[in-house]
């Protein structure tokens, strides 16, 4: 990434005058650059943006003064060189100071689904990611500079630009893979049965499993021995490994889902939803999604119906 002397015009995207959001309610519909499934850009706006969420995954990394993110009920104050990754679908709000730069690149990541290994990586991303020199201190600057090399690419305007940089992203998602796994595994290395790799293993084959059958009737008896583990031990270790418990990560997969849903599909019934997502009665889905959006599925199918407001 280039330094704070440089103008902002070395920034320039790949398709002249390509500026324009568009939002319906708190849904952002991402404009990508034509023909790919990414946009990055130098943003110096005194303007913030207001509660919204999109289908992309977004990366902030702050350049200049400080920016503010609100996401998952929680606030962030990015300083310069400070990195945040904000899952898809996770409501999130931008406070801008009077002066300051930053980049952000917006990313669709559906097309990683296909990879069994991508299912790992969901405890990591309930949550956004921090990443800064203090908050993971062995891969910040790999992580940095990665994203540094991805900008690069991306106002380079080279051939082949969009397929280097989603190679540099799986860098990026498998170095923060590996060093979850790998710090929870030497936490946890004198537990029975379960040893480094075969750690790693165990838990992307229970939550795959997790991601298939989210929608049946999963009870913590059943995973747990579904990885051969006594419901105790695997308590325990899940809560170590996600940092929530079962119960909180089998809700969010269904919300996940019914998210996309009721986005996909504005004329389904929200009880066909909840019940096609695992939950057995409307009650329960409301309080779990309003849990995990603030809103209820129909305050939520209501925003999307909004009319189109050009930004």
């Amino acid at each position: 990434m280039k330094s704070q002397m440089d103008s902002a015009a070395h920034y320039e995207q790949p398709v002249p005058n390509f500026t324009a959001r568009s939002m319906k309610g708190s849904q952002e519909y991402v404009n990508f650059i034509p023909q790919s499934h990414l946009r990055i850009w130098y943003n110096q706006q005194i303007e913030g943006y207001a509660n919204h969420y999109h289908n992309a995954l977004e990366v902030i990394v702050c350049m200049e003064n400080q920016y503010v993110v609100i996401a998952h009920n929680q606030t962030y104050v990015l300083n310069p060189g400070d990195i945040l990754l904000i899952p898809p679908f996770m409501l999130h709000e931008l406070q801008s100071k009077p002066t300051g730069s930053r980049f952000i690149y917006l990313i669709d990541i559906s097309m990683l689904r296909c990879f069994q290994d991508y299912t790992s990586l969901d405890p990591i991303f309930m949550n956004p990611y921090l990443c800064t020199a203090d908050s993971q201190p062995e891969i910040y600057q790999h992580i940095y500079d990665s994203l540094a090399k991805m900008a690069d690419i991306y106002f380079s305007h080279d051939i082949f630009w969009e397929t280097t940089i989603y190679t540099v992203l799986l860098d990026i998602l498998l170095t923060i893979g590996r060093s979850h796994y790998s710090r929870h595994a030497d936490e946890d290395n004198d537990s029975p049965g379960v040893r480094h790799p075969e750690y790693y293993a165990t838990f992307a084959s229970l939550l795959n499993y997790m991601d298939i059958h989210y929608m049946e009737d999963l009870t913590l008896e059943q995973v747990a021995d579904y990885i051969g583990f006594s419901k105790y031990h695997f308590s325990r270790l899940f809560k170590q490994h996600t940092n929530t418990t079962f119960h909180n990560y089998l809700c969010h997969k269904r919300i996940q889902a019914a998210q996309s849903m009721l986005t996909a599909n504005r004329n389904l019934p929200v009880t066909v939803i909840a019940f096609q997502t695992g939950f057995n009665n409307l009650t329960s889905f409301n309080r779990c999604f309003n849990k995990y959006t603030n809103c209820s599925p129909t305050e939520y199918r209501n925003k999307l119906r909004n009319e189109e407001i050009p930004c």
